[in-house]
């Protein structure tokens, strides 16, 4: 099989399970709207971004929350993290039977609601997690709910942590000024169906770290513009 035909197996392949994935989207909307955030899972590219802010691999303790199908858990896995300094959170059962059938050896995934993840994660992962990657729709998910959430990521992240959060409009994320928190938007992925926001979310009322994410998200992008399409816009 030559090269050609073999990358046109490969990217058949994608297709598909991207189709599939989408199925399940749908179904699991379908059995309950309030969960989920869009009707379709996240792109590979916008997989490729999130696990791209990751730092000192594969040292670095995660936490996915909104696993979902495993578009981004598995750019996640693919940086080289060590599988015990990685755990997903997803709420959805069919969700995680999936994922536990595409990854039965390499992934600590949690079958639980993110909002009482501080009890549930590894004793060694509360108040030491490095970085939480979050896909929930905090929108959808109603007041109550979301704010345990947000609360919840800060039981659990060490000092300094990043938290991640993606939201599907240009908006920032709610409850933001109730619980005294600042979300920065690092960048677009136009390329997700709908395009995806990408914030950090931050304690800190002058925040640094997100000033440094910035500046790294705007070498980035005057990389590509060098090569080829913008992928990621700097708002």
């Amino acid at each position: 099989i030559n090269a050609e035909y073999m990358g046109l197996l490969i990217g058949m392949k994608a297709v598909t399970g991207y189709v599939y994935d989408t199925c399940l989207f749908l179904r699991s909307w379908y059995d309950s709207p309030t969960r989920m955030g869009a009707w379709f899972p996240s792109f590979a590219r916008t997989g490729k971004m999130l696990a791209g802010i990751i730092r000192d691999i594969p040292n670095a303790k995660v936490v996915e929350l909104g696993a979902g199908t495993g578009q981004v858990t598995e750019q996640i896995i693919a940086t080289g993290i060590k599988p015990e300094n990685f755990v997903a959170i997803e709420f959805d059962e069919g969700f995680c039977k999936e994922l536990q059938k595409k990854h039965p050896n390499d992934l600590n995934l949690l079958n639980i609601d993110a909002a009482k993840m501080e009890s549930e994660l590894p004793t060694d992962f509360v108040r030491n997690v490095d970085y939480v990657i979050s896909t929930l729709p905090l929108i959808t998910l109603g007041e109550k709910k979301a704010k345990e959430v947000i609360e919840a990521v800060f039981k659990v992240m060490k000092p300094g942590g990043v938290y991640i959060q993606i939201t599907y409009t240009p908006y920032k994320p709610k409850y933001m000024k109730e619980l005294k928190l600042k979300a920065t938007k690092l960048c677009i992925s136009w390329l997700n169906l709908p395009p995806t926001h990408i914030w950090r979310i931050c304690q800190e009322k002058p925040c640094v770290a997100c000033s440094q994410s910035q500046l790294i998200y705007q070498f980035l992008e005057k990389k590509k513009k060098k090569k080829k399409k913008v992928l990621c816009v700097d708002t």
